[in-house]
């Protein structure tokens, strides 16, 4: 376990870095939301959870206007203690910048969303692997999340995120996506 722990701090340290100097972000960022927006479980989703970048991670904020514009329910994340809640937004939704520099909806209990309610997650992610599996921040926000969710969950990121000879170190409490798309790649 504290290996795992060791080379799952390493790893996000490398990617970190690796993503945060990458060119062409927003360029491979409307690539991948292209791709998203193609896909069976995009075309048929009435609530899509999403969320609000960082500035190294894939940028969703075209796919937010648009998937409000061709009448989807867009649904964002916000954590509340050590639980993540998802509210739905709207195209010029007020959010505030969170603990972890992250923008969120306002906790407002009449636009909180129930899990069984959402049809899709697009989950950001550190780096992910050909199996499908993801590193995030080590919080365990998602993962707690969607252990108790049937949805289906693609996880996003940028190519050099990609681990393509080596599996990352997982345990039980880490949540393989359905997919993961960067703009080159699906698995």
């Amino acid at each position: 376990m504290d290996d795992i722990k060791i080379n799952k701090e390493e790893l996000r340290k490398k990617y970190l870095e690796v993503r945060k100097d990458l060119p062409h972000k927003e360029e491979k960022s409307k690539t991948i939301i292209t791709k998203i927006i193609k896909t069976k479980e995009y075309q048929e989703a009435r609530v899509i959870a999403l969320y609000k970048s960082l500035s190294s991670e894939v940028n969703l904020d075209d796919l937010i206007n648009y998937a409000i514009e061709h009448n989807k329910k867009i649904v964002l994340p916000k954590v509340e203690g050590s639980d993540l809640f998802f509210y739905v937004i709207g195209i010029d939704e007020e959010l505030v910048k969170s603990n972890f520099g992250i923008l969120e909806p306002i906790s407002n209990q009449e636009k909180l969303v129930d899990k069984k309610q959402i049809d899709l997650v697009i989950v950001p992610g550190i780096c992910f692997d050909k199996e499908r599996n993801r590193l995030g921040f080590g919080k365990g926000f998602y993962d707690r999340y969607l252990a108790k969710s049937n949805v289906y969950k693609i996880g996003v990121g940028f190519n050099c995120q990609l681990l393509t000879d080596d599996i990352l170190p997982v345990n039980q409490f880490d949540i393989k996506m359905d997919k993961v798309i960067t703009e080159e790649k699906e698995y």
